[in-house]
């Protein structure tokens, strides 16, 4: 499945590209992830998501493949193999950096995510996926966005991925929206 998500961040392009370089800062800014080791563009990490009361563990490796600078453009690719099970991933991010128009202290980015599950005994539609995702990748690219050290309350982040919270609040969007819709 293919997810995209497009955000302006309050920092300059040179500060987000050069958080982005960072693996292990990818790690701490990405809800239950974690890096453990970067040998150059390589990295080793894990990645812990809970889906209700079931928490999956996984296990991978991925590469930074491109690195253009000049372009604001950058792919990262993973896999991974669920620690406990038969799951396995493997993901694809293309992030492209542009200044937003007029002001050199903003950027806009635009993630394209590609996500390849096997052996999961569930269905996700795309449509919920990306909804579920947008506030994960908002609060990682804000991450992306800060200068210096990644803020304590992103730091280290041990709680695991939780995607029936993230469906919960996707759903309670739908049920808001519905009845704003109504009042009108």
């Amino acid at each position: 499945m293919r997810l995209g998500h497009e955000q302006e961040l309050d920092a300059p392009r040179n500060v987000v590209w050069t958080n982005f370089m960072d693996l292990r800062r990818i790690g701490r800014c990405f809800p239950g992830a974690k890096v453990t080791e970067v040998d150059g563009d390589d990295f080793v990490g894990e990645i812990t998501a809970k889906l209700g009361p079931l928490s999956m563990y996984f296990d991978g490796t991925g590469s930074m493949v491109e690195r253009d600078e000049k372009a604001g453009r950058a792919r990262l690719t993973a896999t991974g193999q669920e620690r406990h099970g038969l799951g396995r991933a493997t993901i694809d991010i293309t992030l492209t950096l542009h200044p937003v128009t007029g002001d050199d202290d903003r950027t806009r980015a635009h993630l394209v995510t590609d996500l390849v599950f096997l052996g999961f005994p569930m269905d996700f539609g795309t449509g919920l996926v990306q909804r579920a995702s947008d506030p994960l990748i908002e609060r990682f690219l804000t991450c992306m966005s800060v200068s210096g050290p990644v803020p304590d309350a992103e730091a280290d982040d041990d709680s695991p991925l939780d995607l029936v919270r993230s469906a919960t609040d996707l759903f309670g969007s739908f049920r808001r929206d519905r009845r704003e819709r109504n009042r009108r």
